[in-house]
């Protein structure tokens, strides 16, 4: 994604998300009544536990927030409903983005192929609803429903790295093949650069996510 969801990405983020973003991604965790997915967020390995390395700890956290936020779609609806998306849309951007550059390539040595490939190509479906919704402006008959899609797609993806990815290459890290805090300071230095680009000119500009050809491959 370059351009994400509407041209006010950069405005938005100025405006309402820098604060909570740079704040180390600590994002207001606790803030919404428990819903249908944000629920999830303090069960099992969904939860930010005490011994998890800084880069998984970061991830979930982001994670904790894409399960809020897609509560909140559930129960929106015309300008309130396309905010929340336009905020769910550069939030993924800069997620997959930060993923695929820094934690995919370092896991997939280690962990397998199979679970970074199944990451990608679920990155790739979640990318085109987004593009889809980006031409959009919220009064379409389908554009909750693509935004309910989007939502089931994620916290399904977003469900299995907790759970999977997340915590084999935790036991990686325990075993000295990983050293995941050390990702964890390269996520977010690069998530900061992403989100100051924003800033800047509503969009990400350069990123090294993983291309087509990966994806087919994979």
């Amino acid at each position: 994604m370059r351009a994400l969801c509407r041209s006010s990405a950069g405005a938005l983020w100025n405006q309402h998300l820098a604060p909570a973003v740079l704040a180390q991604t600590h994002f207001h965790e606790g803030s919404t009544m428990a819903g249908k997915y944000s629920s999830r967020n303090e069960e099992g390995d969904h939860r930010v536990k005490d011994d998890d390395p800084e880069g998984i700890a970061l991830l979930k956290r982001e994670h904790h927030r894409f399960r809020e936020l897609f509560d909140e779609a559930e129960d929106a609806e015309g300008d309130k409903l396309v905010a929340i998306t336009e905020e769910l849309c550069m939030r993924l951007a800069v997620h997959m983005t930060i993923e695929e550059e820094i934690l995919y390539p370092a896991v997939k040595p280690v962990i397998g192929a199979d679970e970074v490939n199944e990451g990608i190509v679920e990155h790739a479906a979640g990318k085109t609803l987004m593009a889809e919704l980006e031409q959009l402006d919220g009064t379409e008959e389908l554009y909750k429903a693509k935004v309910h899609v989007l939502g089931e797609e994620t916290i399904h993806h977003i469900d299995e790295e907790d759970e999977d990815m997340f915590e084999d290459a935790k036991k990686a890290h325990e075993e000295g093949k990983l050293n995941l805090d050390e990702i964890g300071d390269r996520l977010r230095d690069r998530q900061a650069e992403l989100y100051d680009q924003l800033g800047a000119s509503g969009e990400l500009g350069k990123t090294q996510e993983a291309e087509a050809s990966e994806i087919e491959k994979a």
